[in-house]
């Protein structure tokens, strides 16, 4: 995967590139990798949207912001109607639409940070163009996943339904979810990425880059663990799985992330270790109803349950009682070593985050890759899942029950001790860039 190199104060230093779009799931991993790289010793050139400018102020890379906010984009009117549609295409247009208002922003930003740079990473949001820039400038690419997107018999495509329906070969249905999804997905971006190709002299892309990754044998950055994920016997040498990609506790210091609550600590040592319950960047559509069932959720299975309100505006809703605790954004990795288990939507962060800390976990999930993840922590033993359209007492209390038992609670402690001892981002840097300084 190296490109070429040039000398700088005595050492071997690549310029690097690394575009990235979504919400906080999809650039914080992003944010990590360039702060990684930096301590290796390379020079960083950052593209995000501008959800990403607070954190991306605690690594030492160039910053381009690239104009999309996703947090407004999901508080809308119109997020808010995607979310409830809870189908595949509906989301799949969605996200079509929201980066398709940002294409511009989004081609100038890849195409002036590709200028800059030796080799280009990209995030699977801006890969099209990312790979367009490639082919046009001759600059490497190399595309990073932060969840198994690319073709393969042995699962579903992570966006659609995770079930076999009856009657359907396994392997069948599972190449054809992959098929179904990207077609989609290509429908709403491919007008907008051709155009962009044409600018720069380039005949018409046939399909996403997902495709032509296969087709070309592009090397990819799959940032996440085989020990969560099974890496398919049908890819290539060229698509390494590295292990998740982890933000430093150092970096969340640096832009005021690692703050604990006022009172916080003190709650957590007063009582029993509790369950979380956190929503990150999925936006609630009724936070008076899930307050009102966390706390009904708490007398009934007398557990404490600390809520995290991610993105959610969870405030000014009434009192709470002693067993349940509200808190803002809060550094996961910090706090989950605390709890018990852990109940989330399920964006890869987050699992992640939960099963490295070796904790139980039920996965509510709205949309995207999140019935992916759910499916994947139900077959490894260590929690379950439900879609949160379902969530009411009895399926709260019911989840609850299900990751506070003791065999779950061992499975997740053993996944957590095999999850601790890799180094994700170690394992990125040495592919993209070979012996450190």
């Amino acid at each position: 995967m190296r490109p070429g190199t040039h000398e700088q104060d005595g050492g071997r230093t690549i310029r690097i590139g690394i575009a990235t779009v979504g919400s906080r799931g999809d650039f914080e991993p992003y944010v990590a990798l360039a702060h990684a790289l930096i301590g290796a010793g390379h020079e960083v050139s950052l593209a995000a949207p501008t959800d990403a400018v607070a954190l991306a102020a605690g690594v030492d890379a160039k910053f381009t912001e690239i104009d999309l906010e996703v947090r407004a984009v999901f508080r809308s009117e119109q997020g808010r109607r995607w979310l409830a549609a809870g189908d595949v295409d509906a989301y799949l247009q969605g996200i079509a639409a929201m980066m398709s208002g940002a294409a511009d922003s989004i081609a100038r930003t890849v195409l002036a940070v590709a200028g800059e740079c030796d080799l280009l990473v990209t995030g699977v949001n801006t890969e099209d163009y990312g790979l367009a820039v490639s082919q046009a400038h001759g600059i490497p690419v190399v595309l990073g996943h932060l969840t198994p997107w690319l073709m393969t018999d042995e699962f579903p495509q992570p966006l659609t339904p995770q079930a076999v329906p009856p009657g359907v070969p396994e392997r069948e249905y599972h190449r054809e979810t992959h098929r179904m999804a990207e077609e989609i997905y290509w429908a709403g971006k491919k007008d907008d990425v051709n155009a962009f190709r044409a600018g720069l002299g380039l005949e018409p892309a046939p399909s996403a880059a997902l495709t032509w990754t296969c087709d070309l044998g592009l090397p990819t950055l799959q940032a996440f663990s085989t020990e969560v994920v099974p890496r398919p016997r049908e890819w290539g040498r060229e698509n390494l799985v590295t292990g998740f990609w982890r933000l430093p506790a150092e970096v969340r210091r640096r832009v005021g992330e690692a703050d604990v609550p006022d009172g916080l600590a003190d709650w957590l040592a007063a009582g029993p270790p509790p369950v979380f319950l956190g929503f990150g960047s999925m936006p609630v559509l009724d936070p008076a109803r899930v307050l009102e069932l966390v706390v009904a959720a708490a007398a009934r299975t007398g557990l404490r349950l600390l809520v995290g309100a991610g993105w959610s505006d969870l405030t000014g809703l009434g009192e709470l009682p002693d067993t349940v605790r509200l808190v803002g954004e809060i550094d996961h990795d910090w706090l989950f070593p605390q709890v018990r288990a852990v109940v989330h939507h399920g964006g890869a962060g987050t699992t992640a985050a939960g099963l490295t800390a070796g904790r139980p976990t039920w996965i509510s999930t709205v949309f995207s890759d999140q019935p992916f993840w759910g499916d994947r922590v139900t077959r490894l033993g260590v929690g379950g899942c439900g879609r949160y359209l379902d969530l009411d007492l009895d399926h709260l209390t019911y989840a609850l029950g299900e990751i506070t038992t003791d065999a779950v609670a061992a499975r997740a402690a053993a996944l957590g001790e095999r999850l601790r001892r890799e180094d994700g981002l170690a394992a990125a840097v040495r592919a993209l860039t070979g012996p450190t300084r």
